[in-house]
């Protein structure tokens, strides 16, 4: 039986269905951008960055952690041809000051247990920097033994009270 939820999404996707001009596009992202940023639900990647569907790659994780979107992102760029890496982290994000113990904790918690091996080795990856994470992210591209030279590679911080995006790394 749908859910409440399942009939909304059905509902506005059928609304999108009698407006949808997306096909031909191509599968290359046309502005040859990647945009490694937040699975946040409160941003919006190509309406901040102002494009269209079609322009850019989204890759999108818990804290814009550059070394889970690797694969993606190396395969963007070396098969489908972008040519800009953009690492863009956000303000108010849920992983800022998060202290790794206490989400292995929360975690435990709600599976209804006390111990865990797969648990206590879970990777949370904390932001202390908002700046320093992009900076650090920028690099390990940068350094990344399967990561093409001429791919340019920068870090952007994007404020979520006001919209308005700052690059750190050019």
């Amino acid at each position: 039986m749908a859910s409440t939820i399942d009939k909304r999404v059905l509902l506005n996707n059928q609304q999108y269905v009698d407006k949808f001009r997306g096909d031909g596009l191509d599968i290359h992202p046309a502005s040859k951008v990647v945009i490694v940023t937040c699975m946040d639900c409160r941003i919006d990647p190509i309406s901040f960055c102002g494009f269209k569907l079609g322009e850019a790659t989204i890759i999108r994780n818990a804290g814009a952690y550059a070394g889970e979107a690797a694969r993606s992102a190396l395969l963007t760029t070396h098969i489908l041809g972008a040519e800009d890496i953009y690492i863009i982290k956000h303000t108010k994000c849920g992983l800022l000051g998060v202290d790794a113990n206490v989400a292995r904790h929360a975690i435990k918690q709600n599976l209804g247990i006390t111990e865990s091996k797969d648990v206590d080795a879970f990777e949370v990856f904390p932001i202390t920097d908002l700046d320093k994470s992009a900076a650090e992210d920028v690099e390990f591209f940068r350094n990344h033994p399967l990561m093409m030279p001429k791919i340019r590679v920068t870090g952007w911080v994007y404020d979520t009270d006001s919209g308005t995006l700052k690059q750190i790394v050019s």
